[in-house]
């Protein structure tokens, strides 16, 4: 016969396994994550870029892969899939590290034939030191081994994300998934939002050594330059998103101008060796970093630039070559160096 305490310690295994199997039930059901179900074309609820990356890469059919920072967040795949003639997948890390970078490409090396890769090579996170990057990419969500699913399961994070699923598809408010994780629509872009939003430093008076940058750079570098050694047969397109003029009054200000230029160049130096790596450098496009009506922020630009950054690219118009980095980047370095910044204020 048993005790009162092994009936009470019976009666709470019990619950204990009914709430587990609830919750594994829910988390099974709604799938915030795409881990058992596609997402659905036609609307989703989109609200973790890391976690929902991994049902992305899986789910979808792509020879293209569009990567980067939420500087790439404005781009859409299908202007790919028409300018390209190509199907493309969307996986952006807002502030990623290089190395979340490469876990989303190597999985998605596994689930498809990945003929090209658009990156958006963020100078800012090639100045940052490698350990201080994120990485946050959940393991059980970037391989296929059902054998870990219990941590997406029982997980009580999940099960939130469920709940919120849940309450934001009963409210209608879903995006295809096209507009997954772009933001342009939300945000109003304009001078005085972008001179609103960005924090101008006091002048420090003093310049950085021209290699300040450059230990972190060669670091981060060399995941890029991985990339590239490990896919010989697939195109890697970098784009270097048109930073607004506030970035370089901000480098100004903090004596960090030369160091960046100098980042720019070992950066398109070393990219430039590669036969399979094509460099897209919107950053001298003087007309659009100048109005600031382009613009949330100091770096944060508009989808109707993003739209014609995307149309730009398999022109060549902004192409970087061996033949015109050094006229190009000469043209910007004068152009930033030189730039009466007070009279933006004016």
């Amino acid at each position: 016969m048993k005790t009162p305490y092994q009936r009470w310690a019976a009666a709470l295994l019990l619950i204990a396994a009914v709430l587990l199997a609830l919750c594994a039930g829910t988390v099974r059901l709604v799938d915030p994550f795409f881990h058992y179900h596609d997402p659905d074309p036609e609307g989703e609820v989109w609200f973790d870029q890391r976690a929902q990356g991994a049902g992305l890469l899986r789910s979808q059919e792509y020879e293209t892969l569009l990567m980067g920072s939420s500087l790439a967040a404005n781009y859409r795949p299908f202007w790919f899939d028409v300018f390209y003639d190509t199907s493309t997948v969307k996986v952006t890390f807002p502030n990623g590290g290089f190395g979340e970078f490469t876990r989303a490409l190597d999985y998605a090396c596994t689930q498809q034939d990945v003929k090209r890769v658009i990156f958006g090579l963020d100078p800012n996170l090639l100045a940052r030191s490698p350990a201080e990057a994120p990485e946050e990419l959940p393991d059980y969500l970037y391989d296929d081994n059902p054998w870990n699913d219990g941590q997406y399961l029982l997980n009580k994070d999940v099960l939130l994300r469920s709940g919120y699923t849940l309450l934001k598809k009963a409210k209608g408010e879903t995006q295809t998934i096209q507009d997954a994780f772009v933001w342009d629509g939300n945000v109003f872009f304009s001078k005085e939002l972008a001179l609103a939003g960005y924090q101008r430093p006091e002048q420090t008076g003093a310049a950085l050594p021209e290699d300040a940058f450059l230990e972190n750079c060669r670091e981060n570098l060399a995941v890029v330059t991985g990339w590239l050694e490990a896919h010989p047969d697939t195109e890697f397109i970098f784009f270097f998103s048109p930073y607004s003029i506030l970035f370089w009054d901000k480098m100004d200000r903090l004596g960090e101008t030369e160091a960046m230029l100098a980042l720019l160049e070992k950066t398109t130096e070393t990219l430039l060796r590669y036969d399979n790596a094509e460099l897209q450098f919107f950053m001298a496009d003087t007309d659009v970093i100048t109005n600031l009506d382009n613009y949330a922020d100091h770096i944060h630009v508009a989808g109707r630039v993003t739209y014609h950054m995307a149309q730009a690219m398999p022109t060549g118009q902004y192409r970087l070559t061996a033949e015109n980095r050094t006229e190009v980047l000469d043209g910007l370095r004068d152009f930033v160096v030189h730039y009466d910044y007070d009279e933006i204020w004016k």
